[in-house]
C-alpha cells in the first residue's frame, strides 16, 4: 500500500517513516506533507492507499484535510499527541489511531487491522462522515451514531436515556423512538455532554432533564417521563445524590 505522512513536526514525520520502513514491509511512504494545503494536494496527486494523518496542523486541523475529500478511497490512521474531545470522538467512530509519542506495536497493529478489513469479505471502513459531523457539532448538541445500514442524527436535547443490550445500546427519545445503535454504554456516555447526563448504573445512562421521580424504596430507582423504572446502583447513590442537588440549584 502507499502512504502518505501528514504532520507539522519533521522529526515526528522522520520517526514514524522510519518505523514503517523497517516494520512494516507492505506499506511504502510515497510523500509527507506539513500543511493542510500542501497535504491535499499530495492526496490528489499521490493517490495513497492510506495516510497517516495528524491531527494538528497550522492553520487548522487533520480534519480539514479529509472535508477536502467527501469521496475517500483511502484509509486514515489518525495521529495525535492530544486526549481531547476529537480522539473520543475517534474512539467512538472506530476509527485507527496511534498517540505520540509513536509506539511499533500501535502502529503495526493499526495496519494490520486495515490490511484484515480489506482481505475481509463485506469489511467496512470507518465512518469518518459521522466522526466528521460529531465534531462539527459539539457546540450545537447533536450526534451521529450508525443504526442497521444507516446514520441517526440525534440532537442531545431529545435522547431520554441510554440502556445497555450486551454489545448494543438502546437509544430511547422523547419522540417515543427506540433507536438500536452497536456501541458500548461507554462509548455513548463519552460523546455526550456530562452536563444533564448521568450513569446512574452498569446499565443505564440517564437524561435529568426526564426524570420523573426518584424512589428511595426497592433499592432506588428512578422514574423516568415515559414511564420506564430504571434502578440505581448502590455504589452510585451518593454521587447520584450529589449531581441531582448539583443540578437541580443549576435548574
Amino acid at each position: 500500500m502507499k502512504a502518505i505522512i501528514i504532520d507539522d513536526e519533521p522529526r515526528a514525520v522522520q520517526i514514524l517513516e522510519m518505523v514503517i520502513k523497517e516494520y512494516c514491509h507492505d506499506i511504502t511512504v510515497e510523500g509527507t506533507a506539513h500543511t493542510i494545503v500542501s497535504a491535499i494536494e499530495s492526496i490528489k496527486l499521490l493517490k495513497p492507499d492510506i495516510i497517516f494523518l495528524d491531527i494538528e496542523l497550522p492553520e487548522g486541523s487533520g480534519f480539514d484535510v479529509l472535508t477536502a475529500f467527501p469521496e475517500r478511497d483511502f484509509e486514515v490512521v489518525f495521529v495525535t499527541a492530544y486526549n481531547h474531545y476529537a480522539l473520543k470522538a475517534i474512539k467512538y467512530s472506530a476509527a485507527d489511531y496511534i498517540l505520540k509519542p509513536v509506539d511499533i506495536e500501535e502502529i503495526k497493529t493499526a495496519i494490520e487491522k486495515i490490511q484484515h478489513r480489506k482481505k475481509t469479505p463485506g469489511a467496512s471502513s470507518p465512518d469518518l462522515n459521522e466522526l466528521l459531523y460529531n465534531l462539527r457539532n459539539t457546540g450545537t448538541r447533536k450526534i451521529a451514531v450508525p443504526s442497521n445500514d444507516s446514520t441517526e442524527f440525534l440532537t442531545v436535547d431529545e435522547i431520554m436515556y441510554v440502556s445497555a443490550d450486551r454489545s448494543y445500546c438502546n437509544l430511547f427519545m422523547s419522540d417515543g423512538r427506540n433507536i438500536l445503535v452497536a456501541k458500548s454504554l461507554s462509548s455513548i456516555e463519552e460523546l455526550l455532554p456530562q452536563e444533564g447526563f448521568f450513569r446512574i448504573h452498569k446499565s443505564h445512562l440517564v437524561n435529568l432533564n426526564y426524570m420523573k421521580k426518584h424512589i428511595r424504596s426497592d433499592g432506588g430507582y428512578i422514574e423516568m417521563t415515559n414511564g420506564a423504572h430504571l434502578s440505581i446502583a448502590r455504589m452510585k447513590k451518593e454521587e447520584f445524590l450529589d449531581v441531582i442537588g448539583k443540578w437541580m440549584g443549576k435548574a
